[in-house]
């Protein structure tokens, strides 16, 4: 694989190339699903290629294959090359400069205990179907979906600047989900996907076969659980729910290629623009955000991103006030910056890397504070957990969330369940409203595993980590009338 990529670097340095890279990877995946108690999807595949980018008088060019041999490898950096040459041509700008980041020759590989792609397909599915067997006993459950999810990504890449870097990367991530009907109403409950940078000793851990039968009865109650009074209420938010809120409104609107307009045409431009940088109040002193794919565990813990940028770890918003970005080698300079936050990732190796959310998260309290604790201090508000519908506007203000189960909060206690609430903010009012956090203890590095974003889109993971959170006098709404 070294061979491989010196030679498509030494291809790129004589035709010219002001900068080059290249990635080969070994995608595998691994995907089982079972529906009521039938399995409906086994598929287990490598997808295998490599990327070639080249940076020529200021402009991108880009081209990939599967054929990973030499005379393919010439063959593609000249069409990269050409198509940079091309691109120049219609730049009316000084181009792309990118940000310089020191030579890496490393290796980097996700630590895990058992290896998940060891485990056979029959001992696997043994284990969700017992899942949906345990749901599907359970009176008014008329459906029952639950899936394994792992995938490995062997890469290696190079770059003209002398990279050359390795990794091997372990996501494992399981979800299923119980539907009760009654009459003509419906309600689902899950239990909700965990992901992370791990081997199958995490899937072990959650206990998935043991929470079945409660995560069917409590899509049962939902069914006649009262809808929420509609009006300014405290919430009280689990790091499950809060994984998905942070994700929205905090980590898409820092990434800087939406910052900077780039993003404009898929899922809008964001409001916290660089003029914001070190001055804005994005919420209140409570609130502090950290960016760090150095994270154990993390989705985006990767040793190096998909540009040869060494992971890092950084303050986003500080005593509520928006300080930084997530940034790529090609957009850092746009506001000064002379080093990329390392936060350029590609989906496969036919796709460009692209800024991503980094491994995002809510600092918990200082103090030991239980999510009991925060609930005692509310009179009037809602517990939510788990996550479910969202809507964000083309900026990343306006905002709606709903959730997976809800308890009414009253006099500082736990009461009834409640359904089909949903509530309303605007990004700095939302966060200028936290209030409270529980301690330490009670932190969870909750993410996401399918976050969609680019033309052609893109998936990428990412873990948005959160405490439990009190915020005050939110907007409250029923999702249905």
């Amino acid at each position: 694989m070294k061979e491989l990529c010196e030679y498509a670097i030494e291809i790129a340095v004589q035709l010219g190339a002001d900068y080059s890279d290249i990635r080969i990877t070994d995608d595998r995946s691994q995907r089982i699903m079972i529906i009521d108690r039938s399995p409906k999807e086994v598929k287990d595949e490598n997808i295998y290629g490599f990327g070639v980018r080249v940076l020529k008088n200021g402009a991108w060019g880009f081209a990939s294959s599967n054929k990973v041999r030499k005379r393919e490898i010439e063959k593609i950096v000249k069409r990269a090359f050409s198509i940079a040459k091309a691109s120049s041509l219609l730049s009316h700008e000084k181009g792309i400069s990118l940000a310089a980041e020191p030579v890496h020759k490393d290796r980097f590989v996700t630590p895990i205990e058992i290896d998940p792609f060891n485990i056979g397909i029959n001992e696997k599915v043994s284990m969700l179907l017992t899942i949906n067997e345990k749901m599907l006993k359970v009176k008014s459950i008329v459906k029952a979906i639950s899936f394994f999810i792992l995938n490995r990504r062997k890469q290696f890449f190079a770059s003209q600047e002398g990279s050359f870097i390795e990794i091997e990367i372990t996501t494992v991530n399981s979800d299923y989900s119980a539907v009760a009907v009654k009459g003509n109403d419906s309600q689902t409950r899950s239990f909700q996907a965990y992901p992370k940078n791990a081997g199958w000793e995490h899937i072990l851990s959650l206990k998935l076969v043991e929470n079945a039968e409660r995560i069917a009865q409590e899509a049962v109650a939902k069914l006649s659980a009262s809808y929420p009074e509609e009006g300014k209420k405290d919430l009280v938010l689990n790091p499950c729910h809060l994984s998905l809120t942070i994700h929205e409104s905090v980590g898409h609107p820092t990434e800087l290629d939406r910052v900077m307009g780039y993003e404009a045409n898929f899922a809008g431009k964001s409001f916290a623009t660089p003029e914001k940088r070190g001055n804005f109040k994005y919420g209140s002193k409570l609130v502090n955000f950290i960016a760090d794919n150095t994270l154990p565990g993390g989705l985006a813990t990767t040793g190096y991103d998909d540009e040869g940028v060494e992971c890092q770890k950084w303050d986003v918003i500080k005593d509520g006030i928006l300080v930084d970005y997530s940034s790529t080698r090609e957009v850092a300079p746009l506001i000064g910056e002379k080093r990329s936050r390392g936060s350029g990732r590609a989906d496969a190796y036919y796709s460009f890397p692209i800024n991503r959310i980094p491994n995002l998260y809510l600092v918990p309290g200082k103090k030991d504070v239980s999510p009991d604790e925060l609930i005692s201090k509310v009179k009037d508000g809602i517990y939510i957990e788990g996550r479910g519908s969202f809507s964000i506007d083309q900026r990343r203000l306006n905002f709606q969330f709903g959730g997976d189960l809800f308890y009414e909060i009253k006099n500082g206690k736990k009461k009834r369940m409640l359904r089909d609430v949903i509530y309303h903010s605007i990004t700095p009012d939302f966060w200028g409203s936290l209030d409270g956090l529980s301690g330490k203890k009670y932190w969870e590095p909750r993410g996401l595993f399918n976050c969609g974003k680019g033309e052609p889109i893109q998936r990428a993971q990412m873990t948005n980590g959160a405490p439990y959170a009190l915020f005050r006098k939110i907007d409250v709404k029923r999702g249905k009338k």
